[in-house]
């Protein structure tokens, strides 16, 4: 089962003087409570918890033994004469010191003067400060190097959250359900928290609190507090009381803790309302390892290693499919010692022998290289699958569809089997087999990946082919749009002809589309962290309807291609001619629409297919996925969309497991 938040029983007990669990900040019953993150293995008995050091007094063991009581075999089961303790930590040159005194009220005082504290969670370590204190916030960020990633706050009543937020019926579900995720609300616009916290993002990540330890913590700070996963950067989050307190000294000033271990971590889920449905973003803590119903049974236990980035796993048996918690990006040692420890805990837990294994088709991906080793070591078949075919055949999945569909694969990076990065991609097919119908033009990435990071690279290339090359007038407009000083002979160089058709790498990334017209539009020369760009042109769209820009589609030896030059040459016009950037970006994410729209037509005339599958990152823009969907569904299509996994790379390796499983029987 999955972790549970406090249950409203718990809750009152745990504020009520009379009750014997008054103020412990571990309790639990069998409707809430730490379940996958404590599990060592089955059968799902206290000896194979990390409770198992932590023997019954008398009274809890007439509870855990009674089945009229709402604590019958509740593995956590526990209070303040047998269970696990809290205390709190303060952080010195020569290491960590328990303080005398009331723990959490210790804690709270230190976060309320300034402090940075790391908070042992249910799934992890959060570190927190006094969302209100600006110089507390730009603490946390330098020294948890997060310089510009939105922060998630944790809220101590509903009243507290209403006073920053607008919250729709819908998520205030969410955030009172036992999964209690992040989840993204619309802020307001004098919300009373520092503006650190995510700088011109319009939506906060919000929590209430869903751990007795969170609800004892906020009946001292009456306030909202920045609740962010204790890592480094994108390093995993912490888990392991020894080595979070090793990691993050320097980081946190103190830190409250019990010892009441986390065998296995989980990360809190992000959710979010899109197209009138919850959407997973990150998919973790509440909803791991809940299983995933799938159309078509596999017949043999499938294992698979999922992307580079937003990294999960895949086991895939019977009728389901169970995804690990997000595991992050396999760009570390740290994440690749995180992904094994999941790995060898679901191995553990699930009994797992697989007899078939599965990866991306990218030949240097870490998640590659780890299921060659364990195809190796296991001696069984691996099969490698196409990044986007595993997007569109998890959208299948998991709406139980098994024949086949047109697939809208919309994301930042995909190795192509010509070798190219992919992303903007119709694909037709299902599990066994798919062909690429169109994809948008391909354009050079100079520099490479260093164009996923800084978007006028992009904006370069699609204008350098859009208008023949860039000519002084160009020259000066972006010179004075980007405040950039890069000079002309840079720039001449950067775009030289033999670099673009011989040294730098094709894409037809949506992703970096949307980067191109960012950093025309209004995000100039920064860097971004990921998607920062694009999204910030989502939240610039005018809410009236405006017409599309012209998208030429050609057929191009069978696939039809949606060359965009024409666009940003009509972009450029409008910007020179002053045109609002919210207009720009209404009339672009139009066009993207539109342009899709009209090859689905295409791939329906052609293969009488009328179900559409939606699918990869950039449908995380919530304008992008319901317009997809209304104009879909206005010509007749049936839309499938993703809200069980996330539609960005975190589902892949469902996809890859339904794929090698239908490829290889």
């Amino acid at each position: 089962p999955a972790d549970l938040a406090l249950c409203d029983d718990c809750r009152r007990e745990l504020f009520d003087p009379a009750d014997r669990r008054y103020l412990y900040p571990l309790i639990n019953c069998t409707n809430c409570g730490p379940r996958f993150t404590i599990i060592r293995g089955l059968p799902y008995d206290r000896p194979a918890t990390t409770m198992a050091g932590f023997k019954l007094c008398d009274k809890c063991a007439a509870e855990y033994e009674n089945p009229l009581d709402r604590r019958f075999h509740a593995q956590p089961v526990a209070c303040e004469v047998c269970g696990p303790k809290v205390e709190m930590l303060t952080s010195s040159p020569e290491g960590w010191a328990a303080t005398a005194g009331d723990a959490v009220t210790n804690f709270a005082e230190k976060l309320c003067r300034g402090a940075i504290g790391l908070l042992q969670g249910v799934g992890g370590f959060h570190l927190c400060c006094d969302a209100a204190d600006t110089p507390a916030v730009a603490k946390l960020r330098e020294r948890k190097c997060r310089e510009r990633k939105p922060l998630s706050l944790m809220f101590p009543t509903e009243d507290s959250l209403r006073e920053c937020c607008d919250v729709t019926e819908e998520e205030w579900r969410l955030l009172r359900s036992s999964r209690a995720p992040i989840v993204l609300v619309k802020r307001k616009t004098a919300a009373p928290v520092s503006p650190l916290i995510a700088g011109e993002n319009p939506f906060f990540g919000v929590l209430l609190p869903y751990s007795p330890l969170h609800a004892l913590l906020f009946s001292k700070v009456n306030r909202p507090l920045v609740m962010t996963s204790a890592n480094i950067s994108d390093d995993p989050i912490s888990y392991d009381r020894d080595d979070a307190l090793s990691r993050m000294r320097g980081v946190a000033d103190h830190a409250l803790v019990h010892d009441r271990a986390i065998h296995m971590f989980a990360d809190d889920s992000i959710v979010k309302i899109a197209d009138e449905k919850p959407r997973l973003w990150r998919r973790a803590r509440g909803y791991v390892p809940e299983p995933v119903a799938i159309p078509l049974p596999f017949r043999r236990q499938v294992l698979a290693f999922g992307p580079q980035m937003k990294n999960t796993f895949c086991l895939g048996r019977g009728n389901v499919a169970l995804l690990s918690q997000h595991l992050g990006d396999l760009d570390s040692e740290a994440a690749i010692n995180a992904q094994r420890a999941a790995l060898t805990h679901f191995e553990r837990v699930y009994r797992l022998r697989a007899e078939l294994t599965a990866c991306d088709l990218h030949p240097d991906y870490t998640s590659t290289r780890l299921a060659e080793e364990y195809a190796r070591e296991q001696n069984i078949p691996l099969v490698r699958v196409q990044h986007h075919h595993a997007h569109l055949v998890a959208c299948q999945a998991e709406n139980s569809v098994s024949e086949e569909t047109i697939g809208i694969i919309l994301d930042g990076t995909g190795y192509g089997t010509d070798g190219a990065i992919w992303g903007g991609e119709l694909l037709i097919g299902n599990a066994l087999s798919f062909k690429r119908f169109a994809h948008l033009d391909y354009v050079s990435m100079p520099g490479g990946e260093r164009a996923a990071r800084e978007p006028w690279r992009m904006a370069a290339a699609w204008l350098n082919k859009s208008f023949g090359g860039i000519n002084d007038e160009l020259y000066e407009f972006l010179r004075r749009r980007w405040k950039h000083a890069i000079q002309r002979e840079q720039l001449d160089l950067l775009l030289d002809s033999y670099l673009m058709t011989t040294v730098y790498p094709l894409t037809s990334s949506t992703g970096r589309l949307f980067d191109t017209v960012a950093a025309l539009v209004y995000f100039g020369s920064e860097e971004q962290f990921e998607g920062q760009a694009a999204m910030g042109l989502e939240w610039l769209i005018d809410s009236a309807a405006l017409s599309p820009y012209p998208l030429d589609i050609r057929d191009n030896e069978g696939t039809l291609n949606l060359d965009p030059q024409q666009m940003f040459r009509e972009i450029i016009a409008d910007l020179m001619a002053g045109k609002p950037a919210s207009e720009v970006s209404r009339r672009f994410h139009e066009t993207v629409v539109e342009g899709f729209a009209r090859v689905c037509d295409a791939a329906r005339i052609v293969t009488g297919i009328e179900t559409v599958a939606l699918s990869g990152g950039c449908f995380q823009n919530t304008f992008l996925l319901t317009r997809f969907s209304q104009v879909l569904r206005a010509r007749g299509f049936r839309v499938l969309t993703h809200s069980q996994i996330p539609c960005n790379d975190g589902g892949v390796s469902l996809g890859q497991a339904c794929v090698a499983h239908a490829q290889e029987v």
